[in-house]
């Protein structure tokens, strides 16, 4: 068993460790060792919230931040000191959880003489380092219901109530939660028994400098977007709860008034040929386009490319980290009163928020826009809401507060 152990330390793919166990703790700071799920610019939401969250904590001086996570894509990614890259998602789920235990528990004991707080944003990779966990300064980022989503997608009941065991015996082990809205917090309390008290909304927050206005005629040159359209924008996952089939069909119902428009779909997911085949049924294929994965530098392009973004999710969005992207960009974005989206526009304009999440309501208010009489906030109006609301600078801050705290108690 030891030599196993001895192997698995030394195996170069597992770990990317410039100083590991080697680092000197920094006087009077607190260790955090942030635990997520794919490397920089893997296109979640998730993964841009956790990596701006890493970014934003590192550079403040009271902290020292050492992220864990999987390489997700096959092409090579950017090593950078301090990161601990575990792999490739490829592996067996097993051997990634055995990566991450070994990892995170090597660094535990390499920082003795520092106060440590492990922070998760993934219940299944926190899982690796049960039942010690209960015994550690656990804070739980919650992202959104695991088993919830599965269940959404129609999996097998099997599949949902092995992720909710999981997720239940994670979140037991957690000091305090982070949820980025109301209404997950509400969730969080009700469907996982969570004492509220250990509950601390903090929204997320965008990167101000990347996601920023510009030209739209430019945006639409390098996307190869077509010019002299207007163009209603939506980036999702492509699976049920995102509200993608009720966008397909309300776009269908005007696009007879508004010759001028198309839609712009992108991300991807299982249901791609299944919306490909809606848009050629109600014989708009060359008026839907998909545009597949949009690497992350060209995600603001694609925000500044449009007049108008929708996020028309049906369940279980915790906040809507899109919405806010395009609102730095300058472009207003409608969304359905879901979840945490309500929380993120309301106080720009009350008329961001669809009156229902149904595809009639969707058409109406798409109608509403692209008529002229919808009035929305300006691109300036916009920036500025972001730059007020919703600041890294802020946010991290909120958090490192949050992380003291409950290394203190």
């Amino acid at each position: 068993m030891r030599a196993k152990q001895r192997r698995t330390a030394k195996d170069p793919a597992i770990i990317n460790r410039p100083f590991g166990s080697l680092a000197l703790p920094i006087l009077n700071s607190l260790r955090i060792l942030q635990i997520g799920m794919h490397e920089r610019g893997s296109g979640g939401g998730l993964d841009r919230i956790f990596w701006d969250l890493v970014d934003q904590l590192a550079v403040l001086p009271d902290l020292a931040v050492s992220p864990f996570f999987f390489r997700h894509r096959s092409t090579p990614i950017e090593r950078r000191s301090g990161e601990f890259c575990l792999g490739s998602t490829s592996q067996f789920a097993g051997r990634r959880l055995w990566n991450l235990r070994q990892a995170v528990l090597t660094e535990l004991r390499a920082s003795r003489s520092s106060s440590v707080v492990v922070a998760s944003h993934f219940s299944f990779y926190a899982a690796a380092l049960l039942p010690k966990l209960s015994r550690m300064n656990h804070v739980v980022h919650f992202h959104g219901p695991w088993a919830a989503e599965t269940a959404a997608e129609r999996r097998l009941q099997l599949n949902v109530a092995m992720k909710r065991a999981v997720e239940g015996a994670v979140y037991s082990s957690a000091k305090a939660f982070v949820t980025l809205s109301q209404a997950f917090k509400d969730l969080l309390t009700a469907e996982y028994r969570v004492d509220a008290a250990r509950v601390h909304v903090i929204p997320g927050a965008v990167d101000a400098q990347r996601f920023s206005p510009g030209d739209r005629r430019a945006a639409r040159l390098l996307l190869g977007w077509p010019e002299d359209t207007r163009i209603l924008f939506c980036v999702r996952r492509l699976v049920h709860r995102m509200g993608l089939e009720n966008l397909l069909d309300a776009f269908a119902a005007l696009a007879g008034d508004h010759s001028d428009a198309i839609l712009v779909i992108g991300g991807t997911g299982p249901l791609r040929d299944e919306l490909a085949a809606k848009a050629r049924e109600h014989r708009l294929s060359d008026r839907v386009l998909f545009t597949g994965f949009i690497p992350e530098t060209n995600l603001p392009f694609a925000y500044q490319a449009a007049d108008l973004s929708i996020v028309p999710s049906q369940s279980l969005e915790g906040f809507g980290l899109t919405a806010l992207e395009s609102l730095a960009c300058g472009t207003p974005v409608l969304v359905t009163p879901v979840g945490g989206l309500p929380e993120v526009v309301n106080q720009l304009d009350p008329k961001l928020v669809l009156k229902n999440k149904d595809t009639a309501t969707i058409t109406d208010q798409l109608s509403a826009f692209l008529g002229g009489t919808l009035t929305v906030p300006t691109s300036e109006q916009c920036r500025e809401y972001v730059e007020s609301n919703f600041s890294w600078a802020t946010i991290a801050k909120r958090v490192r507060a949050l992380y003291w705290q409950v290394s203190n108690e």
